[in-house]
């Protein structure tokens, strides 16, 4: 029988530590479904759903939690999703606005969307007669509630402003 559990982290690594756990994962019979794990010159912060055989967990929970000066925390993973491989891909397109990124992740927090990605990107532009604004691009990698369409999801951001645009990703 199999488990799925949510690893959290952070602290102080380098990649060959996140390559160690990745391989003792593996050698418990486990693979890590997806993964998110960001460097600031040594400070690390990730998150990573794994997916292993129940009796071989506490290896692979006590190699993280055992790991020096990461600090770790382990959720059970939600099995009310899409099909677990099903991944959403979305590009939202605005003007730049403040408060525009909270807007995003509150509705979607809203309806219960894990957000495993938001890649947001923001372009200046100079126009004539002094006039100058910017627009807002925000790349997000969605998993929905079993109970969710991604044509909602995709209103209800738009509904957000008259200038906001999504389209779903292929």
């Amino acid at each position: 029988m199999h488990t799925t559990f949510i690893v959290n982290f952070i602290g102080t690594a380098s990649p060959s530590t996140i390559k160690r756990l990745s391989a003792i994962t593996h050698e418990n019979g486990g693979k890590w479904l997806i993964s998110k794990v960001n460097f600031i010159d040594h400070q690390v912060a990730g998150v990573i759903k794994v997916d292993l055989p129940e009796d071989n967990q506490d290896v692979v929970k006590n190699a993280f939690k055992n790991t020096e000066a990461l600090v770790c925390q382990f959720t059970d993973a939600d099995a009310s999703l899409h099909d677990k491989e099903e991944i959403f891909s979305l590009r939202v397109d605005s003007n730049d606005r403040a408060g525009i990124v909270n807007e995003i992740t509150q509705v979607l927090d809203g309806q219960g969307i894990s957000i495993l990605d938001m890649d947001c990107h923001r372009v200046f532009l100079a126009g004539g007669g002094g006039v100058s604004s910017s627009l807002f691009t925000a790349e997000l990698a969605l998993k929905l509630p079993a109970e969710l369409a991604v044509e909602d999801v995709t209103r209800e951001l738009e509904s957000l402003s008259e200038d906001t645009r999504v389209v779903v990703e292929a």
